[in-house]
């Protein structure tokens, strides 16, 4: 991800609205803190940037220091991840000008401006798993299921880390809101739609969430079948991204849902049968062995009945 981005857009687009703008205090939480932790010319060192790439690398270090501990192979988690990341990058961007296309259709020329704030989580999620999960598979299936296993609960510290950083920046805004933790931003330099309107910190809800599933996912024991952890996170987390979207700002992109919504929907499909997919195994095997003595028995007895015969 860029950690370098420049805050001149952000500033011209909240200048305006916020001249006049009152900013009322009462019962809200006013977000003081200056986005920008350092500028170089026209480059600006942002939260956002700083902790998304602290959250990528908690999660890689995570994930590659379990993958050790459990024997599993680092040499191919390091090749998994070398193509996941470029691709997820890719697939991040791509995911958000899509979402985006009705702005980007008029700004041809902000395409190639691809700072951290114009990056699609769930469009690196997928993109890069997918890659991710197809170079494990030439190692065999039970073998991918466990490294996915490792993994997973990584995936979600990294993802806090990151949206934290997203909210300190003002980015991925949330819809209005009354209630009294509601968020406004007093910094010009915030990348918040507007001034003087609470929202909804969405971002913090979504840290939340991936750390609350973090304790969940990293209680399910080991004796489960493998690839548990990493269905329960496809599901749960992409059950999660549907129901914030309804108080996420992001515009809508087909159905009425917002193309992470469809992106998480997907997730949720693709980990339901991820995680049914060995215990259908488990019943099926159950079957066969049940099946195989009944077999046994009607051919013995059919030799005993024409033997009598």
């Amino acid at each position: 991800m860029t950690l370098f981005s420049s805050p001149r857009d952000a500033f011209a687009r909240s200048r305006d609205a916020s001249r006049d703008a009152p900013l009322h205090t009462f019962g809200l939480v006013i977000i003081t803190i200056n986005p920008l932790l350092a500028s170089l010319g026209p480059l600006g060192v942002r939260w956002f940037g700083l902790l998304a790439l602290v959250g990528l690398g908690l999660a890689i270090w995570g994930s590659l220091g379990a993958v050790m501990r459990q024997s599993l192979g680092r040499k191919l988690a390091l090749d998994a991840l070398a193509w996941a990341l470029p691709v997820g990058l890719l697939t991040a961007r791509l995911t958000y000008v899509l979402g985006h296309w009705d702005f980007y259709l008029t700004n041809g020329s902000e395409l190639w401006q691809a700072n951290v704030s114009g990056l699609s989580l769930w469009g690196g999620l997928v993109g890069g798993g997918l890659v991710a999960a197809a170079r494990l598979g030439r190692y065999g299936g039970q073998r991918r299921r466990l490294v996915l296993d490792a993994i997973a609960p990584f995936v979600l510290l990294g993802i806090a880390v990151g949206r934290i950083g997203e909210f300190l920046d003002g980015s991925g805004q949330g819809l209005p809101s009354s209630l009294p933790w509601a968020t406004m931003y007093a910094s010009p330099l915030a990348t918040t739609p507007d001034f003087g309107v609470p929202r909804h910190p969405v971002q913090v809800y979504d840290a939340l969430v991936a750390v609350a599933l973090f304790g969940l996912v990293w209680a399910v024991p080991r004796a489960a079948p493998a690839g548990t952890r990493a269905a329960a996170v496809m599901v749960s987390y992409g059950v999660a991204r549907v129901a914030l979207g309804a108080l996420r700002l992001d515009p809508p992109f087909l159905f009425g849902l917002q193309i992470e919504q469809l992106l998480a929907l997907g997730a949720v499909a693709c980990g339901v049968g991820f995680g049914m997919r060995p215990l259908l195994g488990q019943v099926a095997d159950r079957s066969g062995v049940q099946a195989a003595p009944d077999g046994a028995r009607r051919t013995q007895t059919g030799k005993e009945d024409s033997l009598a015969a």
